[in-house]
């Protein structure tokens, strides 16, 4: 963006600001939430509102911060307004993708056979996703500098994963063009949560990304959780990081997944002072469910130790560490999950010397 193009974005933001805060005084203001964005974004968030009010929010909760909010307008659009959608172009200009036509190919990664799960493998397994997308049939790239990759989603819904520079076919087998595809550095706070319409072609999966032709955005999420999931044994999780997983997962992600899909004891340990809760987990939504009501009650999830602790100190919680220390069938009954939490509790003395 040039210095000159910065300045009318300030100056015509100062404007939309202006003219929100009237229309709503006891709003929060944009610009406190949406910091991860410039002043071009924020413009086209306000233009995108047309009389409407902004509601900042994270999934479940009340609100949002910075980069790891979302974002909806209130639906009732002042009389004589129309609408006036944010679309994926403007997020990506204004990041430096070049405006050109026929530069820069929409692509849209979607497995219509339901062998390949292209969500995983992109989140869990990159290097396998990456050889998935530069390994083609056709010479589908040859005529473009760029793809913007997207992950196809129920309809026409696609997520927004990354930018790619083509720099032409490594190699060719009678089968198969295997192209050199460099990722783009500059649009990281995009990737994962732009969601935005692919339009009427569903079945075509990849087409130009023409200036003129909007893609129209529909959501702009949480940033999504980075820590992959390896094993239910390996690893260990702050408060902050727990708030962070809960908030950003959708229901087809890996942790959410393999959290709900398993009963168990779990612990969450005190930093500050050693001290130890055992807990345990049943019900449809197994540890996550339990795990989520930790995260809605600002840390306490009911336990009366924790809630002491909290009514003390309401940001104790930062000491929080969560961990899961054996996993058992959703099958079991609360009353024989209940006996392996004891038996836990008599181990780690957690009753006598603990929060218990």
């Amino acid at each position: 963006m040039t210095d000159q193009s910065s300045v009318e974005h300030e100056s015509e933001l100062t404007a939309l600001l202006n003219d929100y805060h009237q229309r709503y005084p006891e709003a929060e203001s944009p610009a406190s939430y949406m910091m991860g964005f410039g002043p071009e974004q924020l413009c086209a968030i306000l233009r995108n509102a047309d009389g409407r009010e902004i509601v900042f929010s994270y999934p479940d909760l009340e609100q949002g911060v910075l980069d790891v909010c979302a974002y909806r307008c209130n639906e009732t659009l002042k009389e004589g307004t129309s609408g006036n959608p944010i679309t994926l172009q403007e997020l990506l200009y204004a990041r430096g993708l070049p405006r050109q036509d026929k530069t820069v190919k929409l692509v849209r990664h979607r497995d219509a056979s339901g062998e390949l799960d292209l969500h995983d493998l992109y989140r869990n397994h990159r290097s396998a996703f990456l050889d998935y997308q530069r390994q083609q049939g056709n010479p589908v790239f040859d005529k473009c500098e760029f793809i913007v990759a997207c992950l196809g989603e129920a309809g026409s819904r696609s997520r927004f994963v990354g930018v790619f520079q083509v720099l032409g076919i490594e190699r060719r087998t009678e089968e198969h063009l295997y192209y050199n595809l460099v990722e783009v550095p500059g649009f990281d706070d995009l990737k994962e949560r732009v969601i935005f319409d692919w339009g009427r072609a569903a079945l075509s999966w990849h087409q130009w990304l023409r200036p003129e032709a909007g893609k129209t955005v529909l959501e702009i999420q949480p940033k999504p959780f980075s820590q992959p999931f390896t094993d239910y044994l390996d690893f260990t999780l702050s408060f902050a990081e727990l708030a962070q997983l809960v908030t950003s997962q959708s229901p087809r992600d890996e942790w959410y997944r393999m959290l709900s899909a398993t009963a168990g004891v779990y612990l969450i340990l005190d930093q500050s002072s050693g001290r130890q809760y055992v807990g345990s987990a049943s019900g449809t939504e197994g540890i996550w469910g339990r795990w989520r009501d930790y995260v809605t009650t600002g840390g306490h999830g009911g336990n009366v130790e924790l809630v002491k602790l909290l009514a003390a100190d309401t940001q104790h919680s930062r000491h929080f560490q969560f961990t899961v220390l054996m996993t058992l069938p959703k099958t079991m009954t609360q009353r024989e999950v209940v006996k392996r939490e004891q038996l836990y509790m008599k181990k780690l003395g957690s009753r006598a010397h603990g929060l218990n």
